[in-house]
């Protein structure tokens, strides 16, 4: 296919996933602000559709960056389509910055993963999801997590846009990910692009490569020439890519949660 052809194409896709985002039922989303974790010291903003229930809930877990406006708008689309969705602010919880970001794979790392198992359990006991299935989706830093709780089956499915499985370069070999993930581990998907000069599209392999070996449950989609956030920022293959992890991630889900 010629650029044309594939500019075209990039287009049409992006098209059709504005327009299916529309058309999608939507349930109002109730909003709450709480404490969680271990301590009760991190801030966390749960979402819930207006109806009683019960549904599927999910962990949203944000990038380096900080909790921002992308991250509350996911969850807000995901509560459309019938989860109830938590937030955590994580990294203000430790003080931690985009420049101190490697502490959140090194020192912090067992405690913000300790945090997150007691904040599943919060939400494992609201009215609105009690007795449904949990997952995890993280957005870079959060993939990093959202799939360390899915190798340990803290929760029942867990989904990585461009993941930082490296641990901004803390763990090359991904250490931490080959002693978590076994036969029994929960179901995995990730969503990475071959442009990503933040997280190498070899981190994404080298993480599917685990998964497959430990015989883990597996779905990998890589998007040729998307970049690091390709859901957040502009460009065809950007475009493309959004487009077609959204109805993907709902797939996976419907299919571990629902």
């Amino acid at each position: 296919m010629g650029g044309g052809g594939v500019y075209a194409a990039a287009i049409c896709a992006a098209v059709l996933f504005l327009i299916a985002l529309l058309l999608a039922p939507v349930a109002r989303a109730g909003e709450a602000t709480l404490t969680v974790g271990v301590k009760q010291n991190m801030t966390a903003y749960l979402y819930t559709p207006d109806a009683p229930g019960p549904y599927p809930g999910i962990l949203l877990l944000h990038t380096s960056g900080g909790l921002q406006a992308a991250d509350i708008s996911y969850a807000k689309q995901l509560v459309g389509q019938n989860y109830v969705v938590l937030v955590p602010a994580f990294m203000a919880a430790y003080g931690i910055t985009g420049r101190t970001r490697q502490i959140t794979f090194t020192s912090s790392a067992e405690p913000i993963y300790a945090d997150f198992v007691a904040a599943l359990d919060m939400m494992a006991h609201q009215p609105k999801v009690a007795g449904r299935k949990l997952g995890a989706i993280g957005f870079s830093n959060g993939g990093y997590f959202a799939m360390w709780l899915a190798a340990t089956n803290k929760v029942a499915a867990g989904v990585a846009y461009y993941g930082a499985f490296s641990g901004a370069g803390t763990d090359r070999g991904l250490s931490r990910f080959r002693s978590a993930f076994a036969t029994n581990s929960a179901p995995v998907l990730i969503l990475h692009g071959t442009g990503d000069e933040t997280v190498p599209i070899a981190a994404a392999e080298n993480l599917a490569s685990i998964v497959k070996a430990a015989g883990s449950p597996l779905d990998i989609q890589i998007y040729k020439g998307a970049w690091h956030e390709f859901d957040r920022v502009g460009g065809d293959a950007n475009a493309a890519a959004a487009a077609d992890a959204w109805p993907r991630t709902l797939a996976f889900f419907g299919k571990y949660l629902q």
